[in-house]
């Protein structure tokens, strides 16, 4: 998750059916490849889909995707000077944008980031003022299903 003073960045995943949350607005981040740690596919997935050389980067929690994944959520805090360092990646998702939270909310969201952003809004808020990681043990961002 970047994360600048009043806003986040956000991915534009590809308008494909066969995929998970076609043309929806995620985090960066992706798969983790054949031998890869969580934080090397982070430095990867970044660098593909933003252009952007990845160097520093706080760890937020793990939790479990939609459909049981594991799912491991980083912090990055960039100088509002520095947004527009990050580019979209050549053939990956149609793009990337800065947003403010009532923007990204108006967005049409993964059902995890939609939660993430709804459940923990005020904790995001204050990261971006204070530029400190919140202390969350664990995210629901999978609420109950209900029949």
């Amino acid at each position: 998750m970047f994360l600048s003073s009043d806003k986040i960045l956000l991915f534009h995943r590809d308008n494909i059916p066969t995929i998970r949350s076609p043309d929806c607005w995620s985090l960066i981040g992706g798969g983790i490849e054949d031998m890869e740690t969580p934080e090397q596919c982070l430095i990867r997935e970044v660098t593909e889909e933003a252009c952007f050389e990845l160097t520093n980067f706080q760890f937020l929690t793990q939790t479990k995707g939609t459909i049981g994944e594991n799912i491991w959520i980083y912090v990055s805090f960039v100088d509002k000077a520095d947004e527009n360092k990050f580019h979209h990646g050549p053939g990956e998702g149609q793009e990337i944008g800065w947003f403010t939270l009532d923007e990204a909310l108006n967005l049409k969201l993964t059902p995890g980031v939609k939660t993430l952003l709804t459940t923990y809004r005020e904790l995001i808020e204050t990261a971006m003022i204070t530029r400190l990681v919140p202390d969350i043990k664990s995210l629901k961002l999978n609420p109950p299903i209900t029949k």
